[in-house]
């Protein structure tokens, strides 16, 4: 997948894979604002950054977890296992990781947006640096997605 480059405001000359990566909180604010070609690759790129499967083997065994503080402050999420416990005051599960659940629980939270990046590079990207190509190439494999 080789993304188009916004023409465009903050991240003008980046790609939509590295901007969704990179700043997801922008990239869902911009998204209703688009319209042609760009509205048609980033509804596509939505819908693989809200159903990323888990990246472990047997993953029916596995959950993603989103732990939140007071249940409001998203301090960020970890990939584990089905039957462990959980306190449901603080957390949700999910069967895949959803770039898009903080959208949907706070509509601006940049802190919380910086801790999911520091977790889906440290989970999917073993800490490495993400790359404009690691970013393409990640959302360009149809196999990471539900």
């Amino acid at each position: 997948m080789i993304g188009t480059t916004i023409p465009f405001g903050k991240h003008q000359g980046k790609t939509l894979p590295q901007i969704v990566i990179d700043d997801p909180d922008w990239f869902f604010w911009i998204l209703p604002r688009l319209y042609g070609q760009l509205k048609i690759e980033a509804d596509d790129l939505a819908r693989k950054a809200s159903k990323i499967k888990i990246t472990r083997k047997n993953p029916r065994k596995w959950l993603v977890e989103f732990r939140f503080a007071h249940g409001k402050r998203f301090c960020g999420f970890d990939i584990v296992r089905a039957d462990s416990f959980m306190e449901p005051k603080w957390s949700i599960r999910l069967p895949y990781l959803d770039l898009r659940l903080l959208w949907s629980h706070k509509v601006y939270d940049k802190k919380g947006y910086k801790n999911l990046v520091r977790d889906f590079r440290r989970l999917y990207f073993d800490g490495r640096n993400l790359t404009k190509r690691r970013c393409e190439v990640f959302f360009g494999n149809g196999d990471n997605f539900l």
